[in-house]
């Protein structure tokens, strides 16, 4: 019919996420409805995938950082809390754990970006819509999706964890429960170019959405980055504030 635009569709979005991301984040926050089913589902398809195919090493590593911990206590209260851990390290309950606190790490990032945009642009002067904003963020997360299928393939290649991810091996003491205590590591395993990859599509949406010019875009974009890497060092801080000195 004449007059009648054709909408892409999600898999044609899937593409111009990754060469023309302004347009493809505008016509998603357009019309949001749906669109958000097909990252949510190679999201979540990716991370199951990689908690299932990598289970059998994680599992592996877990027992090992138990033993050196334990290693630490008299031997009658290593033997009590062996038998206390042994139940939760069977490679179903690990299993199930991974996937589940996977799920959630997804949900509560999603709503925590969401907030962290809306109140930057309301409070940066610009004016957007939260339901098409949260809409458009399983779209800005999809290069996370592809981080968890390079790090599988890599981790089943080499048949091997990736004990420091990003940047994490320059300060690493080789020793995981001092690294995951100190912030410098936190903050390095944080960096690649994954990560940069989704700021850039932070940027793209924040350009597009509100319409604000690319300088104001930019610096809001770095108060989300450090604002997001914030939220994700309170685990690190946390466990300095707990774990004996």
């Amino acid at each position: 019919m004449l007059g009648t635009e054709r909408r892409p569709d999600s898999f044609s979005l899937l593409v111009s996420v990754i060469d023309r991301p302004a347009m493809a984040l505008a016509e998603i926050a357009a019309r949001p409805r749906w669109r958000w089913v097909l990252p949510v589902v190679l999201l979540v398809g990716a991370m199951v995938a990689s908690a299932v195919l990598t289970s059998p090493l994680t599992s592996e590593l877990a027992q090992r950082v138990t033993e050196q911990q334990l290693a630490t206590l008299p031997a009658e209260q290593a033997e009590l809390a062996r038998a206390q851990v042994a139940r939760l390290q069977q490679p179903s309950v690990m299993l199930a754990m991974s996937i589940g606190t996977g799920l959630l790490g997804l949900i509560l990032s999603w709503l925590l970006a969401s907030a962290i945009l809306y109140f930057s642009v309301l409070i940066a002067g610009g004016d957007v819509n939260f339901n098409a904003l949260f809409a458009t963020l399983p779209w800005v997360w999809l290069p996370f999706a592809l981080r968890d299928v390079v790090q599988t393939a890599y981790v089943l290649y080499r048949n091997a964890l990736i004990v420091n991810p990003g940047l994490s091996y320059f300060v690493s003491t080789g020793k995981p429960v001092q690294d995951a205590q100190n912030l410098l590591y936190t903050v390095l395993g944080h960096m690649d170019l994954f990560t940069l990859w989704h700021l850039g599509l932070v940027f793209a949406l924040l350009w597009v959405l509100p319409r604000f010019s690319r300088g104001k875009a930019f610096l809001l974009t770095l108060l989300y980055a450090a604002l997001s890497l914030g939220l994700r060092l309170l685990p690190t801080l946390l466990g300095r504030a707990f774990m004996p000195a």
